[in-house]
């Protein structure tokens, strides 16, 4: 079931275990007198063919890989919070009548509404929901707040399983941007109730867009296109193999506009066809903001952050900054995490630990 996946409100964090089809990451943080500390990070790749799309497709050999990494790490910690991609949840914001009981509400969530988004059977997914406040509409009258979250069963069950097998106990499991909403909430607190955030995580096979007011998820969407085209692309047009892609792809420069003269620099055939990928990508995500405005109430997109594995790409800000238009900034999970000497981590590579580092904060 989905465990925990709104409250916490304990003593001592968790530890974060993020697994993606690229790689295995733990993060373990500690209170620090008044403030946390970065106590231990490792990670190591995915075994190969062992996740596809967000699913595990064979946990044991998962759970061996993490056990593996665990014991290099001399990580004690068992209580661990986990996240599962977004693509394979439905998050719905409810908007229901202000005076609704605890159990009247709790009926209406799970046994009416519920219903209605979905897409699977009721008795083979794993619902939470929370409410979130009373708000007033431009109408005047008010309602209250409700997000609804729903995953399937079995994709819930593989990740405890994995957990299991590397003997972890799952005292958390929710959603990939959940944590990292966490993870930058200092970046979060400086904007006010009528702007809105999207937020973009660009990972291996896909990109999770979620548009955030007030620290809460209005609007989430999936878009097909990730690291994994860039890849690709990248291979094609150097004549390299895709093993060779990804430290190509790291030390890519990306060919931006020229702000003297409104011209796009010429890259090389590598970056040229990158770049292509992201001006699709951009070209999704201003559609979907393009449809969160235009629903009614909707709060104005003041600001990008970026982040994932893509957003280690050098310039990438710049880059969809120049094409959207629009303020893009990389997402940082440790603005307020004291990072050992020991353990540090380059300021390229912190963007694509924000679901690791969120899990990392959970509160047992």
């Amino acid at each position: 079931m989905i465990q925990q996946l709104f409250s916490g409100g304990g003593k001592s964090n968790l530890l974060g275990v993020d697994l993606t089809p690229e790689s295995i990451s733990i993060v373990e943080i500690k209170q620090q007198g008044a403030n946390l500390k970065l106590a231990n990070y490792a990670s190591t790749p995915m075994p190969a063919g062992s996740m596809e799309e967000g699913k595990i497709i064979d946990p044991m050999a998962v759970g061996s890989a993490l056990r593996q990494l665990l014991g290099d790490s001399r990580i004690k910690q068992a209580s661990v919070a986990g996240a599962i991609p977004g693509r394979e949840a439905i998050v719905r914001l409810l908007r229901l009548p202000p005076d609704l009981q605890e159990d009247e509400l709790r009926d209406t969530v799970l046994n009416q509404e519920a219903e209605l988004y979905i897409p699977f059977p009721r008795d083979e997914a794993d619902i939470d929901y929370q409410p979130l406040g009373i708000q007033v509409t431009p109408e005047g009258t008010e309602e209250m707040e409700v997000l609804l979250v729903a995953i399937p069963r079995d994709i819930v069950d593989n990740y405890v399983e994995v957990l299991s097998s590397a003997g972890l106990q799952a005292e958390s499991i929710e959603l990939s941007s959940f944590a990292t909403i966490r993870a930058i909430k200092d970046q979060l607190v400086q904007f006010g109730p009528q702007e809105a955030i999207a937020l973009v995580s660009i990972g291996y096979e896909s990109t999770e867009i979620s548009i955030i007011v007030s620290g809460i998820p209005q609007f989430t969407r999936t878009i097909g296109i990730g690291t994994a085209q860039m890849h690709q692309v990248l291979g094609e047009a150097l004549n390299v193999p895709s093993s060779s892609a990804d430290s190509l792809l790291k030390s890519l420069k990306l060919p931006l506009v020229d702000t003297e003269f409104g011209d796009r620099q010429a890259g090389n055939p590598g970056s040229a066809a990158v770049a292509r990928v992201l001006v699709d990508l951009a070209d999704e995500l201003q559609r979907s903001i393009d449809f969160y405005a235009n629903q009614d109430g909707s709060s104005s997109v003041v600001q990008i952050l970026l982040s994932g594995s893509g957003a280690s790409l050098g310039d990438i800000d710049v880059f969809m900054s120049q094409q959207l238009s629009q303020t893009v900034v990389l997402a940082n999970p440790f603005s307020s995490i004291n990072i050992p000497a020991s353990l540090n981590i380059a300021d390229a590579e912190k963007p694509s630990l924000g679901v690791a580092v969120g899990l990392g904060l959970r509160e047992n």
